[in-house]
């Protein structure tokens, strides 16, 4: 009867062992099977040919481009090459990681829809850019969401059609038709509370408030047998304050004449993508310089 109990505890701890290495083999099969997965992934990103040209999906870091304020592995941009180019869309990153900007590209150029975007995420601009210019329909926004632009450009990047300002309560502030990069006679200015501002144009049509409620009922050129008809909202006074610039996000500086020196987009109080316009003492424009990516990659002198 011992040696029975016996055989039977060696057949017990022969069957625990066996168990237990099937199960460490089964795990180190799991790892294994994990780490190919992992590196099979990294092997499809970030790729060169035999020619050292980059192919197929790319993602940088803050390691390979060393931009200050972002950690060391934090995503930059990333999108794909085509034989060393930049191709189809690509998205650029916010410090706090919300896009910047998404453009798509064209043989390594940006060519297509474009949009731009707040710290907060809120889109900034968006529209077609080809050609180093916006064309077609392009809307650009307050940091609040409201509608700040909406213009029609033509092929040249000329304006051409109707184009709309906006108050930055969403009202709109002017309308009017462009011909050929110039205003016509079909103007109109409006105050906030949709009321006519007869200050430079002749009254235009009344605005129609259709909405009691405060939000915009119509964010679109209007094509409508009144050129100028436009349904706005109710206008509504801010209960609190509009906080002064922080030195980040969008911003326009204005001199004591009116004139625009700096507007675009501000980190920390430096312009880094925009314009910088400087005047003579009438007035008159004579410089303007271009800055993308906190670098002058442009000047036109007028």
């Amino acid at each position: 009867m011992k040696h029975f109990h016996q055989k039977k505890v060696k057949k017990t701890c022969i069957f625990k062992a066996l168990k237990t290495s099937f199960n460490q083999i089964t795990l180190l099969i799991f790892i294994l099977f994990l780490s190919s997965s992992s590196i099979s992934q990294n092997d499809s990103i970030n790729k060169v040919d035999e020619q050292n040209q980059k192919q197929g999906y790319w993602i940088f870091t803050n390691q390979q481009k060393r931009l200050p304020g972002y950690k060391p592995n934090q995503k930059i941009e990333e999108g794909t090459f085509l034989n060393n180019k930049k191709e189809g869309k690509w998205i650029f990153y916010y410090r706090n990681g919300n896009p910047k900007h998404i453009l798509y590209y064209e043989n390594g150029v940006p060519d297509g829809q474009a949009t731009f975007f707040y710290k907060n995420g809120k889109i900034r601009e968006t529209g077609t850019w080809r050609n180093n210019r916006w064309v077609g329909e392009y809307k650009q926004y307050y940091e609040n969401g409201n509608p700040k632009n909406h213009f029609n450009y033509d092929d040249r990047g000329v304006k051409n059609g109707k184009q709309i300002y906006f108050h930055k309560n969403g009202n709109p502030s002017l309308i009017g038709t462009w011909n050929n990069g110039n205003e016509t006679d079909d103007l109109a200015e409006y105050k906030e509370d949709g009321t006519a501002n007869t200050e430079r144009y002749k009254a235009g049509p009344k605005l129609d408030i259709k909405n009691k409620v405060d939000s915009l009922q119509v964010d679109s050129l209007i094509s409508e047998k009144d050129s100028l008809a436009l349904k706005i909202r109710k206008f509504k006074k801010p209960s609190e304050p509009i906080a002064p610039f922080d030195g980040n996000g969008y911003h326009e500086f204005k001199d004591k004449n009116g004139n625009t020196t700096k507007v675009g987009e501000f980190e920390d109080g430096l312009l880094v993508n925009g314009k910088i316009f400087k005047y003579d003492e009438k007035g008159k424009l004579t410089l303007t310089k271009i800055i993308k990516d906190r670098d002058v990659v442009k000047i036109i002198r007028e």
